[in-house]
């Protein structure tokens, strides 16, 4: 087995969204003939809320030996910025303490309060001797810094890989502020100053790597982050709602996506049908601003919608299998936003709607795994609505699993990782 070096600010037990894609990498890349070591900050507290990334953590390195892989966890000691977020005081000096840490550690990385990973890389490159390679997931991508330095000393060939795009994003600031165009056009110099080192560059989507591509000339694959076939298992014996049909829109909403034109063909049918339906949005409720931007779009439709608070992993999993379509919104003009939701929708089997879609990687991977549509006005969205009500009211909903949409996979990704490793390095 080739030693694989990964370092990851998230990973399990963290249980947000951003710690399954290397975690399945540890799990999977032995196939590849890989056995990676994780390093990654220690996560004792459940994360409910963003407060919860600044709580300190015990001080000893605890090492964690699994049958194929390996997980080093760093103790993270809250700094003075961290303590003020928890205590929610000085809310403007706050803001200085983390534009200061943000502007400066890119120059002086002791500054970063997780710079312990580097020495804990060190540690494992002089007792291992033979590392194959290091991949570093951003993001923070201060981590590029990581694998820039241990490149630089140590000549070990690194992979920058992105779960988001950084500076080259095009909705980080749709706004236009001057200052945060500032702050980028620095970052983007250390960034393109640090990729430059890398060997390749893996991406969450096409779109991403070839902006990454566009910056440091390195060349660039996609690895989306995937589903596991395996989560949905115990749910496979849940029938679809035969009393009303649902539709289910899970994940955050932004400002930036239009739902407008699906809610407004979703009201001309309630309009022309009269139908037993009901549109979810779990979770919504957690974003005052969101929720009352659905308000005002359904407007005198209360009785076809509803929203709640976050709600438990396994009641999304049943909510994916009862209802009859679940719904995402691409970002307007923009393209490789693929939230993660989109996966999980496809390990479901339920059958997804687009509206609108992105002309890009959202179309793509629906078409591909062939797991749903994707529309852009709302005549279409409309004449859809009315043929599967109709498959409803004819109890002929269908499952959409197929092995095309099984490419999806966690495991079937990191396949592909694992083909990159052994060709870019062999």
């Amino acid at each position: 087995m080739k030693r694989i070096l990964i370092i990851s600010y998230f990973f399990p037990p963290c249980n947000l969204t951003a710690s399954q894609r290397v975690n399945s990498w540890a799990k999977y890349l032995h196939k590849s003939g890989f056995y990676p070591i994780i390093v990654t900050r220690k996560w004792e507290k459940h994360v409910t809320s963003f407060d919860d990334c600044h709580y300190p953590t015990s001080k000893e390195v605890l090492i964690e030996n699994h049958d194929h892989y390996e997980v080093h966890y760093c103790p993270y000691s809250s700094n003075l910025r961290d303590k003020l977020h928890v205590q929610k005081k000085l809310y403007y000096f706050k803001k200085f303490l983390s534009l200061i840490e943000i502007i400066f550690q890119n120059i002086w990385v002791k500054i970063c309060p997780f710079n312990n990973f580097i020495a804990e890389a060190e540690k494992i490159i002089k007792s291992e001797k033979n590392i194959h390679s290091i991949i570093i997931s951003g993001n923070p991508f201060i981590q590029f810094k990581f694998g820039y330095k241990l490149n630089k000393k140590h000549k070990i060939p690194w992979i920058a890989d992105y779960r988001d795009a950084w500076t080259t994003s095009t909705i980080n600031n749709i706004s236009g502020n001057k200052i945060f165009k500032l702050i980028n056009s620095y970052h983007k110099f250390f960034e393109k100053k640090w990729t430059k080192t890398a060997s390749y560059i893996t991406a969450s989507s096409e779109p991403i790597g070839k902006s990454i591509e566009q910056l440091s000339s390195i060349k660039s694959s996609a690895i989306y982050n995937g589903f596991e076939p395996e989560e949905f298992l115990k749910y496979k014996d849940i029938k679809k709602h035969e009393d009303h049909f649902q539709i289910a829109y899970i994940g955050t909403l932004y400002d930036g996506q239009d739902i407008s034109i699906f809610l407004e063909a979703y009201k001309r049918f309630i309009d022309n049908i009269k139908p037993k339906s009901k549109l979810l949005f779990p979770g919504l409720d957690l974003d005052e601003n969101q929720k009352k931007r659905i308000s005002l779009l359904m407007d005198g439709y209360e009785d076809y919608y509803q929203t709640s608070l976050r709600i438990p992993k396994a009641e999304i999993f049943k909510i994916e299998k009862q209802s009859h379509l679940l719904l995402h919104v691409a970002w307007k003009g923009h393209s490789g936003i693929i939230a993660s939701k989109i996966y999980e929708y496809i390990g479901s089997g339920t059958k997804i709607i687009i509206a609108p879609g992105d002309n890009n990687s959202i179309d793509k991977i629906i078409n591909t795994s062939k797991s749903g549509v994707v529309f852009n006005n709302i005549e279409s969205t409309f004449d859809f609505l009315c043929k599967e009500y109709d498959l409803f009211v004819n109890n002929s909903t269908i499952i959409n699993q197929t092995e095309t949409s099984l490419q999806f996979s966690r495991e079937n990704q990191t396949n592909k990782l694992g083909k990159i490793l052994n060709k870019i390095y062999d």
